[in-house]
């Protein structure tokens, strides 16, 4: 064997690190998409169990005080953990309520449109006696799949409002 050394050529550098770049960056959205599903999961989550976890927190108010400055993880955010851990529940539906005052009165400043979306998570999560999606549509005079649209867009800007700028599909911009 020769002791020849193996050199790359300028284009075949610039070859390689374009791979590379476009890898990286292929794999960061990927990582990003990821980042925005789970918190969209945490939302739907969070508004399907609306009801059951206000009553797990029942009696626990006070104590929250105590412990104003606890961090909880949204990463870790499971039905399993939330029921696991009072406190915990209790301060994340503290902010969950706050963001939920925040987007109604932002929708109900809004458009028709807006306004309707509102209602369409109002009635289908956290409404006392809630309806069906067949019933919402008689009533808000929408298809179907309006009402999914709405819901899902609502899901989305809820989100946003629990996660902030991280929650946004940010490749868009």
């Amino acid at each position: 064997m020769s002791n020849t050394k193996f050199r790359l050529t300028k284009n075949q550098l610039e070859i390689i690190t374009e791979v590379v770049i476009k890898q990286m960056a292929t794999q960061q959205k990927k990582i990003q998409k990821q980042e925005k599903d789970w918190r969209l999961r945490n939302t739907k989550l969070l508004l399907e169990n609306y009801h059951r976890l206000k009553e797990h927190c029942n009696g626990i108010e006070e104590e929250i005080e105590e412990y104003e400055d606890t961090i909880f993880s949204l990463e870790e955010l499971t039905l399993e953990t939330l029921m696991k851990y009072k406190l915990k529940t209790a301060k994340m539906m503290r902010h969950f309520d706050r963001m939920l005052k925040f987007f109604k009165e932002d929708s109900m400043r809004g458009t028709d449109e807006e306004q309707r979306r509102y209602r369409v998570i109002y009635h289908r999560y956290l409404s006392e006696n809630k309806i069906t999606v067949q019933k919402l549509c008689s009533v808000l005079k929408v298809e179907q799949a309006t009402v999914y649209r709405d819901t899902k867009k609502g899901i989305n800007d809820i989100s946003v409002l629990m996660f902030g700028l991280s929650a946004l599909d940010t490749s868009r911009f």
